[in-house]
Order: structure tokens, then C-alpha cells, then sequence
């Protein structure tokens, strides 16, 4: 089983009145990769699966999403806050557009009163995504937060939104993915853009910006 290739991106800086006059591209700091799926693969979510065999005849294609933050360095300084990934799935014919008839996650969440060393495990592999929440044993129910929050089912341009919360920073890999139905006949692709918000103790909070995957044609989830 062949694991999600994650490779590094360069996060632009928004320019803004007072940013740094060798404000450089951040490197180092978030990493990417995709795969494109069978829809009907054996890792397959049971309700995806139920989609693909009440609608004969349609098209799909399970696209799959790793973002993986990095933690600062004294090199790379700066917090991950907030980012958010976004993706346009699109044909020549900007009328007739793929869409994303469901996402995965819809929200992913965290106990709000867990104790300390709590995290969140991944395991992304090609057709397998294992998302768990580690905890103290110790630690009791409480109301959970999210971390990572979905929209746009059954639209061509689904997005997700990722948060740091105070006893768990953005850090680490965050796998998303969607269930594409592609239209027929013609070239369908998926571009991808992430947006991102670092809270350095100089500059304050600062956003920066990012195109994913193949930049110049998107990434093909048809011929």
C-alpha cells in the first residue's frame, strides 16, 4: 500500500502597510499531497459507497487532500492560527462544472477539557484514512471543539477550514477528501488554493497564500 507523497509548498505573504521590506516566501512550514481514488475502493466510506450505487450511470471519483503544518523554528518562526484549503473543480465550459456531491470531514472535533498531552493520531495511506483523538486516560467527556470544519457538499467549490485551539496547536497532518461527480465527456480538474494565518511575536498576525498541487493545469481527475 503506497503512502501520500507530501511534498513542500512556499507560502506567499499578503503585502500589507507595515509588512517587513524582506518579507520572504515562508518554506518549510506546510507540505501537500493528493490522490485520486477509485469511488468504490474497499476503504471507501459506507455512505459514499451507498451514493455511488443509488446513482447508476454517474461518474465519481474519491479525490483525497493531506495538508500537513510544521511547527515554527527559530529559522521559520511563527504559529499556525488559522488556514483554510480550498478547492474550484472546473471544465473549459466554466457553465457545466464537477461537483463535490459529499466531503469528508463535514467537522472534525476535540474535547474541550482534555488533559495534558492530548493530541489527534493520523494514518493516511492510499485508500485508508484513520483519524483518532488520543487522550489521557484520566480525561472525562466534555464539550468538543473543532479543529477542522467542512462546507460546500453538493457544490463545486468545497472548502475547509483548519484552527489551532489553546491546548492543541495546528501542527501535524490533516487529511480532507471528496467525493467528485465529474462531468461527462469532458476534461475535469480540481485547483486547489490554501490561505493561512501565523501570529509572529514581532509582526503580529500575518497571512499568506498558496497554490497546491500541478500549479499550472490543476490537479486531473479525468482524462
Amino acid at each position: 500500500m503506497t503512502e501520500v507523497q507530501l511534498h513542500d509548498v512556499a507560502l506567499v505573504p499578503e503585502r500589507t502597510l507595515g509588512s517587513p521590506g524582506d518579507d520572504a516566501p515562508l518554506r518549510g512550514r506546510l507540505t501537500f499531497g493528493w490522490d485520486l481514488l477509485p469511488a468504490d475502493h474497499p476503504g471507501a466510506p459506507a455512505d459514499w459507497l451507498a451514493q455511488v450505487r443509488g446513482t447508476p450511470g454517474r461518474d465519481y471519483r474519491h479525490l483525497l487532500l493531506v495538508c500537513s503544518f510544521r511547527p515554527e523554528t527559530p529559522q521559520s518562526p511563527g504559529v499556525f492560527r488559522h488556514a483554510s484549503l480550498a478547492v474550484s473543480l472546473t471544465t473549459p465550459d466554466p457553465a457545466v462544472r464537477p461537483v463535490a456531491r459529499l466531503i469528508d470531514p463535514g467537522v472534525r472535533t476535540r474535547p474541550a477539557a482534555a488533559g495534558p498531552g492530548t493530541g489527534l493520531s493520523f494514518t493516511v495511506s492510499t485508500g485508508i484514512v484513520d483519524v483518532g483523538v488520543e487522550r489521557q486516560p484520566e480525561a472525562g467527556p466534555g464539550r468538543e471543539e473543532w479543529i477542522v470544519r467542512g462546507h460546500g457538499a453538493s457544490q463545486p467549490d468545497p472548502q475547509w477550514e483548519f484552527r489551532s485551539l489553546r491546548r492543541l496547536p495546528l501542527v501535524g497532518d490533516h487529511p480532507v477528501a471528496a467525493l467528485v461527480e465529474l462531468v461527462p465527456g469532458a476534461v475535469n480538474t480540481a485547483e486547489v488554493l490554501v490561505a493561512a494565518e501565523l501570529e509572529h511575536r514581532s509582526w503580529g498576525v500575518r497571512r499568506y497564500r498558496a497554490s497546491l498541487g500541478p500549479a499550472r493545469h490543476g490537479i486531473m481527475l479525468s482524462p
